[in-house]
C-alpha cells in the first residue's frame, strides 16, 4: 500500500511539472521553407516541446492586416472558441493547437499578395497569449492567368475534354462527389490538393494534358453504376492553376452518363 501511495505521489509531481512547463514562455523559431504563387511552407520549432502554440494567416486584403499583432491573435482565439460548438470530440488544444516541431503548409493562397504568418504561444487553460507572437511576412509569387476554357461532353461511357487552346497545359481528375465534399469541402480544393501533392513528390509533369482528351470511364476499377461523381479541370503550369476551374457533376451508368451540373469557376 505504501509503495502504491509513493507511485501516486510521484505521478502527481510529474503531472504538475508538465503542466508548469506548458505555461512557461518559450522561444519559437519560425522559418519560411518555400513560397510559391499559391503555397507557403513553414517550419515551426519551439524550444520547449511541452508548450502549446497555434497560428493565424492574414492577407493584405483583410481589414485586420494592419492591426496590432496581439489583437489579430486574440481575434483568432475568439474564432477558435466560437468554433468549438461544431466539434463533437476533442479538446480545444487537440483541435487548434500544436506541440513540438511542425512543418505547416499554407494552401490556396492568392498570388502576388502580401501575407503575415503569425505563430503564438497559448495558455491551454485560459487561452491567453504567453509571450510575444512571432510574425513572418512573405509575398506570394505572381501566377500568369491564361485564356483557356474547356468543353466537356460524354458519349456512351467516354469522357471527352476539349480545351480552347491546344498549346496550353491543364490538369483534371474526378472522384465521388460525396468524398470530395466531405473531405475537401469543395471541388477546387480537391484538385488543388492533388496538384500540390503531385508537385511536391515530382509527379506533376506526368499528369499534364495538352489538346483534346478522351477517357473511357468503364475501364476504371473504382467506378460504380448510379454513383454521382465530380470532375474538375483547370489550366495548370508548374503546379499552379492558371484558370478558374471547370466543374462537371455527373451520374455514371455503364451505357450512358447523366450530366447533373456544369460550373465555370469556383463554387
Amino acid at each position: 500500500m505504501k509503495r502504491q501511495l509513493t507511485l501516486i505521489v510521484l505521478c502527481l509531481f510529474l503531472l504538475a511539472g508538465c503542466q508548469k512547463e506548458e505555461l512557461l514562455p518559450t522561444e519559437i523559431k519560425v522559418k519560411a521553407e518555400s513560397v510559391t504563387g499559391s503555397r507557403a511552407r513553414f517550419t515551426v520549432a519551439p524550444a520547449n516541446s511541452h508548450a502549446y502554440y497555434s497560428y493565424v494567416l492574414v492577407s493584405s486584403n483583410e481589414e485586420n492586416y494592419d492591426k496590432p499583432t496581439t489583437s489579430i491573435c486574440y481575434d483568432e482565439i475568439k474564432r477558435m472558441e466560437e468554433s468549438m460548438q461544431y466539434f463533437e470530440n476533442g479538446s480545444f488544444t487537440d483541435i487548434f493547437c500544436y506541440q513540438g516541431n511542425r512543418q505547416l503548409t499554407m494552401k490556396t493562397l492568392a498570388s502576388d499578395k502580401d501575407f503575415k504568418f503569425i505563430v503564438f504561444q497559448i495558455n491551454p487553460q485560459t487561452h491567453k497569449l504567453i509571450g510575444e507572437p512571432i510574425v513572418c511576412e512573405f509575398h506570394t509569387q505572381p501566377v500568369q492567368q491564361r485564356d483557356l476554357h474547356f468543353q466537356v461532353y460524354f458519349e456512351g461511357d467516354e469522357l471527352h475534354i476539349t480545351p480552347s487552346d491546344d498549346n496550353l497545359t491543364y490538369f483534371w481528375d474526378y472522384d465521388e462527389s460525396e468524398m470530395i465534399y466531405d473531405v475537401h469541402r469543395s471541388a477546387s480544393n480537391y484538385l488543388y490538393t492533388l496538384a500540390g501533392m503531385y508537385q511536391e513528390y515530382g509527379f506533376m509533369e506526368y499528369y499534364y494534358y495538352q489538346g483534346p482528351c478522351t477517357w473511357r470511364l468503364s475501364l476504371e476499377d473504382n467506378i460504380s453504376d448510379g454513383t454521382e461523381y465530380t470532375l474538375v479541370i483547370a489550366g495548370c503550369e508548374e503546379g499552379e492553376f492558371t484558370t478558374v476551374p471547370t466543374i462537371v457533376k455527373f451520374r455514371y451508368h455503364p451505357d450512358h452518363i447523366d450530366v447533373l451540373e456544369v460550373i465555370e469557376g469556383n463554387e
